[in-house]
């Protein structure tokens, strides 16, 4: 421990310097109080209490700034729930007050010296805003694709999971937003925000509409440790006497019965039931066969739901897959490739899009466009200009499929004279005569003119 006046140490014990004889007493409670409130981070830390044990990593360094165990603790834990820039400023700060014998040293290293690591973090901010814009602007279906390629990127990452959860309740989607806000909260239990979410989602649920309990109709009550369920209907059991006597009346009833009644009457039943029968057997085998009927139509009604349902499926699957090849195309075009991006938003069919969809492939569409044949008629002049004829018909012919005014007809003439050089004549002469037609006066017309010739000369 050293003085704050003079910087000299101090010992432990000592409530005045020594040197300057600055009273020391206050100055040692804040440090104390530093320590205690670093100490109380480390506890929560261990629970995985990250947004509490922040929370006092904080308050620790606003008494101590130069508490280096507290300011490598809280990079720890901003590294530890997906928020490595942060934590890569604490530690650098930590280095900067205690150069050596710093475990933060070792930190920044191990991250530093991994490229891969620093692009995967690069990638994962760029990600996470791009996602934030799509919130924004109110493309909910893309921002939950762009967040699982954060999450899948960096699965620590708290606020995504967070994010990820809110555009589930926003689709009223309760069961994935409490998945995601379980990830949270194993990141960090004692989270905020999450817990606020959960609490949201747990009250949404109950006012719900939805049947109680059903009211049981049965009698219980307890008999020692045994529970004994009986129906409210039930009936006292007669004695056993009074049983015997009720089946011998039953018995001797059921006998005279048979003796005067049911014997005479079952041979006129047999004979009748024998011509209903008869009767009943053609009204079934008709009712059989209409009924085989209307099962034959449900059943191509439900084959034709069925393809209708499948053809739904894939038209679905397939609208995913335009919207990744458009978010790829984006990064592309973020990243300068624009020639790239153009070749990838050629394979995208614009009419699974929704509207939202294809206003930006638009947009995309229209920035790539420009940008592409600005590199592709830059290369394909280097390459007329260095002799790789091929090269340059096939970049200036990427120009002309689209627009062959592209720079006034310039690019027109150029790939004429590609062709041209390149030993292409027959095409090279229909190249000359557009020159010829639509921009005529022009010096490059002149020279088409001249061109032209030459070839029909031959």
């Amino acid at each position: 421990m050293r003085c704050l006046m003079c910087n000299e140490p101090i010992a432990e014990e000592d409530a005045v310097c020594m040197n300057c004889g600055t009273d020391l007493r206050l100055y040692k409670r804040i440090l104390h109080l530093s320590n205690s409130y670093y100490n109380a981070g480390l506890y929560k830390a261990r629970v995985r209490d990250m947004t509490g044990a922040a929370d006092c990593l904080r308050q620790s360094l606003k008494l101590n700034k130069k508490n280096i165990d507290a300011r490598n603790l809280l990079g720890l834990i901003y590294y530890e729930t997906g928020e490595t820039v942060q934590a890569l400023a604490q530690w650098v700060i930590s280095t900067n007050y205690q150069p050596k014998k710093n475990i933060a040293n070792s930190y920044l290293n191990e991250v530093q010296t991994n490229n891969t690591k620093l692009d995967l973090v690069d990638q994962t901010i760029k990600k996470f805003n791009q996602a934030l814009l799509y919130c924004q602007q109110g493309s909910e279906d893309l921002a939950i694709i762009q967040l699982k390629k954060v999450l899948s990127m960096s699965p620590k990452l708290v606020k995504g999971h967070q994010l990820m959860a809110l555009l589930y309740m926003k689709g009223e989607e309760y069961g994935k937003a409490k998945k995601a806000l379980r990830r949270a909260q194993l990141l960090d239990t004692n989270n905020t925000r999450t817990l606020n979410y959960m609490k949201e989602i747990i009250s949404i649920e109950k006012n719900r509409p939805g049947g109680g309990k059903k009211r049981s109709d049965n009698l219980t009550y307890q008999s020692g440790n045994e529970l004994i369920i009986q129906p409210t209907d039930s009936y006292r059991e007669h004695s056993a006497f009074y049983t015997v006597i009720n089946i011998f009346i039953g018995l001797a009833v059921g006998v005279a019965l048979m003796w005067f009644l049911v014997i005479p009457a079952r041979t006129q039943n047999i004979r009748s039931e024998l011509n209903k029968t008869t009767v009943d057997m053609g009204d079934q085998i008709s009712a059989k066969t209409a009924q085989a009927e209307q099962l034959q139509k449900q059943l191509d009604e439900a084959q034709k739901q069925l393809d209708e349902a499948r053809q739904s499926a894939e038209d679905q699957n397939a609208g995913v897959d335009m919207y990744d090849k458009l978010l790829d195309a984006q990064s592309l075009s973020e990243e300068g490739k624009n020639v790239e991006a153009r070749e990838v938003l050629s394979e995208i069919n614009a009419t699974v899009l929704s509207d939202k969809g294809k206003a930006l492939y638009n947009s995309i569409s229209a920035a790539v466009d420009t940008e592409a044949f600005k590199e592709l008629y830059a290369s394909g002049k280097s390459s007329y200009d260095s002799g790789d004829y091929a090269a340059a018909v096939d970049s200036l012919k990427q120009i002309i499929d689209v627009d062959d005014t592209y720079d006034n007809g310039g690019a027109l003439y150029l790939y004429a004279r590609a062709l041209h050089r390149s030993g292409d004549t027959d095409t090279a002469a229909q190249m000359y005569q557009k020159v010829i037609d639509n921009y005529s006066g022009t010096k490059n017309a002149t020279d088409s003119q001249r061109y032209l010739e030459e070839i029909q000369a031959q």
